[in-house]
């Protein structure tokens, strides 16, 4: 893994709140890959990655090469989401407005490209601070404050249906790709799914229902150890020889609104396998920043795993865009035959730290990446094949990591059902803490010695 913070005036030197790639991307020229940032200034931003050759040979020369600026928004950029199906590209922010914007061969700027708005969705009363395309690309999810979940037909450039089941902002959103469900996240401490009735929206019936709830964690059961305080272990009565057990006291699974973040952007595996989730806290022992995960037959479970032992809270999942062929030999979070079990890749971002998860080595992180902003993280996103990963900050920058995959990358197949490999309840996988807390502690020391505000990228494990 190779990771470096490209210094470039990415958007004014105002904080970058949103990243994603372009997955249909394609330039027969010069090859490389398509993103677009959303950021302070107002603006959206089209940028081209360039391919690992044609950085070695103009070292010189920036790894990124910007390609557009989209100017339409009159309030800061929150998110920007390229459709599953084409290079169409939505963007909203604190606006309340939702752009859909298309590519044209237009030429009437000094821009190497040119984009234009191809429909503007308006009825959201407040600002919107994510986004999700449901996997057909005609309908998009938008998470707001005003503690509502909006689903937009984008062909008809019109609200359908307004999910109002949250009481607080609601931060992050994402769309099953097999189209049966989506996944919700608040700072009022829960997460909701909600079943998507996919022949009923294909009916396009006016006033139908489209989403339904279909579970909401907010806790889950936690259990007392046998020499806990009367307060936590009262239950236990075992007057007259009977034992008799009451409830089991219940710990909340994510941080309330005391958390300093805008973000709390769930993720979907590209399988359907394994739901990714924000600002979740394990409070088994001491309580540490977490990221549950749930499974696709398990939503009205508790999750199924946690990967935890981060130093900040998580406010940004993604999953890699494909799959990736099998380890020989793996210890896989799911089970399967060979030829159904796919190997998927999950950076997990905090606010002050990225880590790397592949479902092959277990539940304990590949990568870590400490000490690459002096401000908080706000998005993470994949290249179209796994091999790079874009980090967005507040601090104005943005960092582009390349990794070798030990495999070649497939193409995702969804599967209806998951089997979690011996997992039946909650398990903490932590990263390595204590390496996390010298590496921060050693950046900020260099920092100060030199006196910059920017800090050094600190690897503290490595593929």
């Amino acid at each position: 893994m190779r990771v470096k913070t490209v210094q470039i005036n990415w958007h004014d030197k105002l904080p970058i709140f949103s990243v994603d790639f372009d997955h249909h991307y394609t330039n027969e020229t010069h090859g490389g890959w398509r993103f677009a940032t959303g950021g302070g200034d107002n603006n959206v931003r089209i940028w081209r990655l360039r391919t690992p050759e044609e950085r070695e040979n103009d070292a010189q020369q920036p790894a990124v090469e910007f390609l557009a600026s989209l100017n339409r928004h009159a309030a800061p950029v929150n998110v920007v989401r390229f459709s599953p199906t084409t290079s169409r590209l939505a963007s909203a922010g604190d606006d309340g407005a939702i752009i859909i914007w298309r590519q044209t061969a237009e030429t009437d700027n000094n821009d190497p490209e040119t984009w234009r708005p191809a429909s503007m969705l308006r009825g959201s009363p407040a600002d919107i601070s994510d986004l999700a395309w449901s996997p057909c690309g005609r309908f998009i999810a938008s998470a707001s404050v005003d503690n509502t979940v909006r689903i937009w037909d984008a062909a008809d450039a019109r609200c359908v249906q307004v999910l109002a089941d949250h009481s607080h902002y609601v931060q992050g959103v994402a769309w099953d790709p097999l189209g049966e469900f989506l996944v919700t996240q608040s700072s009022d401490r829960s997460m909701r799914a909600y079943r998507w009735h996919a022949h009923v929206a294909a009916a396009g019936k006016p006033g139908a229902t489209l989403a339904t709830q279909l579970s909401t964690h907010w806790s889950m059961p936690r259990v007392v150890d046998a020499e806990a305080s009367d307060e936590d272990s009262a239950g236990a009565d075992t007057e007259a020889g009977v034992q008799t057990v009451r409830p089991v006291r219940r710990t909340r699974l994510f941080h309330d609104d005391n958390l300093t973040s805008f973000f709390r952007r769930p993720a979907i595996s590209p399988d359907g396998r394994l739901v990714a989730t924000a600002a979740g806290v394990q409070r088994s022992g001491p309580a540490h920043n977490t990221c549950f995960v749930w499974a696709r037959d398990g939503l009205m479970n508790a999750p199924v795993l946690s990967l935890g032992g981060h130093a900040k809270p998580v406010v940004a999942t993604r999953w890699t865009p494909c799959c990736f062929e099998q380890r020989q030999n793996g210890d896989s979070w799911v089970s399967g035959d060979k030829e159904e079990t796919q190997r998927v890749m999950l950076a997990v971002a905090t606010q002050n730290s990225v880590a790397v998860y592949d479902t092959s080595v277990g539940g304990r992180a590949v990568a870590l990446m400490a000490g690459l902003h002096y401000a908080a993280i706000t998005d993470v996103a994949w290249s179209s094949d796994g091999s790079h990963l874009v980090v967005a900050s507040l601090d104005g920058f943005a960092s582009v990591a390349a990794i070798d995959q030990p495999t070649l990358p497939i193409a995702a197949h969804p599967r209806a059902s998951v089997d979690v490999a011996e997992i039946a309840t909650p398990v903490v996988q932590p990263v390595d803490a204590s390496a996390l807390a010298a590496a921060e502690a050693a950046a900020a020391e260099a920092a100060r010695l030199k006196g910059k505000k920017r800090l050094a990228p600190t690897f503290v494990s490595a593929l």
